[in-house]
């Protein structure tokens, strides 16, 4: 009997097993990208209408969240410049410090390199899908692994696609709805908590008194005020 017919029957079913959850994070995703997809042409048509748009485009993998690209793109657009711009992107991007103190457990015994590749793909849905997956430490890792894959190629091709049809897109009414639409898909299942029914509330109603402003501006605040009233609710239960 050959080494290969003595390896295959072990090693063939180890492997399934420890992709499953990879697959399984993978395919969660894909619903979630066709959630993304009107949030992507709309920073897509903002990177279009930026002075240079090149470099707004290749921002789309430094910056890694729509809500803080958009937020930049817009402080730029109005002349606040660079330091500003940069103060708001880590202002809305400050959530992710929560996300990676509640991802730690999992990935402690992980590679450095393991953990400066999720940082990198650090976003919304791959964390609230890797969160709610079944199985221990291993499986969580491997369900947002694939689901980050997933949203890695996704989204720039959506910001892409927003900017080769930007003229057309950001003209629809609707438009400026969408940040707020997309976001809110993430905040449903946190509503029956205190903290996350105290933060969606109070960032709706910021974003009815900011809807005069520009759209990056408007979830800067929402997302800071909604964040602080979370944090309030909680140490007040606790």
């Amino acid at each position: 009997m050959s080494d290969a017919a003595l390896v295959t029957p072990v090693t063939r079913p180890a492997f399934a097993r420890a992709s499953a959850p990879m697959r399984s994070g993978a395919r969660a995703m894909l619903p979630m990208v066709a959630a993304y997809a009107p949030f992507g042409l709309l920073v897509g048509a903002a990177v279009a209408r930026s002075d240079q748009p090149w470099a707004a485009w290749l921002a789309t993998w430094t910056i890694y969240s729509g809500a803080a690209h958009l937020a930049v793109l817009d402080v730029l657009g109005s002349g606040a410049g660079v330091v500003g711009a940069v103060l708001v992107g880590l202002t809305v991007n400050a959530r992710l410090v929560a996300y990676s103190a509640s991802m730690a457990p999992d990935w402690r015994s992980a590679s450095v390199g393991r953990r400066a590749l999720v940082g990198l793909a650090l976003t919304d849905a791959p964390w609230a899908l890797a969160n709610d997956a079944p199985g221990d430490a291993r499986a969580r890792r491997a369900s947002y692994a694939g689901a980050a894959l997933v949203l890695w190629f996704a989204w720039p091709a959506l910001v892409t696609c927003g900017a080769l049809l930007g003229p057309l897109f950001s003209e629809l009414p609707a438009a400026r709805l969408l940040p707020g639409l997309t976001l809110g898909i993430m905040v449903v299942p946190h509503l029956r908590h205190r903290p996350g029914l105290a933060a969606a509330t109070t960032a709706a109603a910021t974003a009815v008194v900011c809807a005069p402003l520009p759209a990056g501006t408007a979830l800067m605040a929402s997302a800071v005020t909604g964040a602080l009233a979370a944090v309030l609710v909680d140490r007040s239960s606790s």
